[in-house]
């Protein structure tokens, strides 16, 4: 082999080497704020939490008993997005902890709304849903 064509070959050998490096860099995930094993042990441990409660809920009468389950359920979405939040550390990991917020309030809303009856019933669904409505706004416009 020539040694101009044993250099070109080289040169670009390790160019593309380069180039692959560099776009592994920029496609890789980001690193996370805690480990992999640490976010686990957190999410199962999350997730007993959550049957505990829903299981301190048939205690409860009829009424309070739906409340108690949306609650347990809506807490449940909102730490499982701080950890994630947590965990990647990233701005949508922040935005969707807002979203998840949001949401988690809406649903104990239209929960506590159950118990009402009639236009009762129905303005205070409309009042819960504008307000779901104006927070996932907010969170747009911050975005933006």
């Amino acid at each position: 082999m020539k040694p101009t064509v044993f250099l070109i070959s080289s040169a670009l050998a390790i160019g593309l080497s380069l180039a692959a490096v560099g776009i592994r860099a920029a496609v890789d995930t980001p690193p996370s704020l805690m480990s992999p094993v640490d976010y686990e042990q957190l999410k199962r441990a999350l997730d007993a939490d959550t049957r505990l409660g829903i299981a301190r809920c048939r205690e409860a009468p009829d009424a309070a008993r739906e409340i108690c389950r949306a609650e347990v359920r809506a807490q449940e979405r909102v730490r499982k997005a701080e950890l994630a939040a947590r965990y990647y550390g990233t701005v949508s990991a922040q935005a969707e902890l807002v979203t998840a917020r949001a949401k988690a309030a809406y649903d104990i809303a239209r929960a506590r709304c159950s118990v009402r009856a009639g236009e009762q019933r129905a303005d205070c669904l409309r009042a819960a849903r504008a307000e779901k409505n104006k927070e996932l706004a907010e969170l747009k416009v911050r975005q933006s």
